[in-house]
This record gives structure tokens, sequence and C-alpha cells, in this order.
């Protein structure tokens, strides 16, 4: 963590509130539901099994990355990391992604979307907590792309899951076609203020009044969350 996002904690921290300070039904009940749900899963099991199989790998790939720089680097980057390095640094953790599962379980939507595939391990989750759902996650580097849809394909997820591989600029917009309506969508996959509005907005267009947006670092610069402020007025 850098300072810029070690002030954000503790901003944060002060300004949080407990469940029964919550005035919006929805909230309170998505607050029991899911933050205080401590129920264990078979699937939290077999995604952190294949977890486990990554983080032993040293096979190296080609890495693109189209928006995981700072605000002003100049992107895509290509590189080359270990498999270990993608899945300890890059996959959802354990805890985000029994977040997910337990979000998904409890919201059922029938369409979803992801901004940032990595290696599959949020795309896992959410794809064990709602089976018969569509599942649309997009992954900028074809290499990682390929290592997603075998993870998924090892834990028999691959039927309704499908992982478009290339920038968000190419893939997003086909992707919202096909989906039509989104009931829920993670946004994981950038971390530049101007891109994340950017990509929240189209896919606010095919939103409608239960849809549930989900970020994933907000605090991680001033920039983002800045974006977090904005995308806060606008669903205001």
């Amino acid at each position: 963590m850098n300072f810029f996002q070690i002030g954000e904690f503790f901003r944060f921290y002060g300004a949080a509130i407990t469940k029964y300070q919550l005035h919006s039904p929805f909230v309170f009940e998505l607050a029991c539901a899911v933050l205080e749900d401590e129920r264990w899963f078979y699937a939290f099991r077999d995604v952190e099994k294949v977890r486990e199989k990554m983080l032993s790998s040293d096979v190296a790939v080609s890495v693109v990355d189209f928006g995981t720089g700072g605000e002003h680097e100049k992107l895509p980057v290509e590189k080359k990391r270990s498999v270990r390095s993608i899945a300890r640094q890059a996959g959802s953790s354990a805890g985000q992604g029994q977040m997910l599962f337990r979000l998904a379980t409890h919201l059922r939507p029938n369409t979803m979307l992801e901004l940032g595939t990595s290696v599959g391990i949020g795309a896992m989750y959410l794809a064990s907590a709602q089976r018969e759902a569509r599942l649309v996650t997009l992954e900028g580097s074809p290499e990682i792309a390929h290592i997603a849809r075998m993870n998924l394909d090892l834990l028999g997820l691959a039927k309704n899951v499908e992982v478009r591989e290339g920038p968000f600029e190419h893939t997003l917009s086909s992707g919202l076609q096909e989906l039509q309506q989104l009931d829920f969508v993670f946004f994981d996959g950038n971390h530049r203020s101007e891109p994340t509005l950017r990509y929240f907005e189209e896919c606010l267009a095919f939103a409608h009044e239960k849809t549930v947006f989900v970020f994933d670092d907000m605090h991680w610069s001033q920039g983002m969350a800045e974006a977090w402020q904005k995308i806060k007025t606008i669903l205001a």
C-alpha cells in the first residue's frame, strides 16, 4: 500500500457505520445476508484448489497490461510473468471471491459481466454461485484469457461463461449487445479514472433499477477516488 491508499483506508474507516445505521431496506438486507454470512460452500474449496495449483506453477506467460498503470503511464505494456505471480497479485483474493459468491447467491442475477478476468478466480466464484446465469468476462491479455478458460473448464463452469479477450474498447460493446440487460457487473480491470468512468457509463445504458455494480480498487489512486465520487453522484 502507498501513502494515498493508507490515507484512504483511515478516511473510510472513520466514516464507516454499522448495519443498524443503514436506512435503505435493500442495503440493510444485503448487509445481513452477504456481509455477515459465515457459511462455507464447497465451491470455495474447489476454486481455492485451482488457485493453489497456479501458485505452484513456474510457467511464464506474456501479459499485456492495458490498464493497471498510473493515470499517465503509457499503455499497453507487455511483459513476461509467472503464473504464480499473477495468481498471487492479480487474481481476486479468497475473501473477495467469497464475497462475490455470496452477492451472486443472494441477488440471483441472470446476466453478469466482469471487466478484468485475470486468471479467472473471480469468474469461477461468480459462475459457481449462479450456474444457470450468463456470464461474460473480459480480459485484455490473450495468454491470461487462455488460462482463465482452462480454469473454468476444470470446474465444469465453461458452459455459461464466455471469456472475451482484447482491449475493453473492442470487447465491451459487443459483450453488452450480447447480454442486452445487465443484472450484475464487476469492475476489476482498469485502474485509471477516465476509462473506468467511460466503461461505467457504457454499462449504465444496459442497467435497470435492480442492477448491482461492484467496483474494485476505487481507492487505488487519487484519480480512482475521484472517479468513485463521480460514480456515486451519477447513481444518487
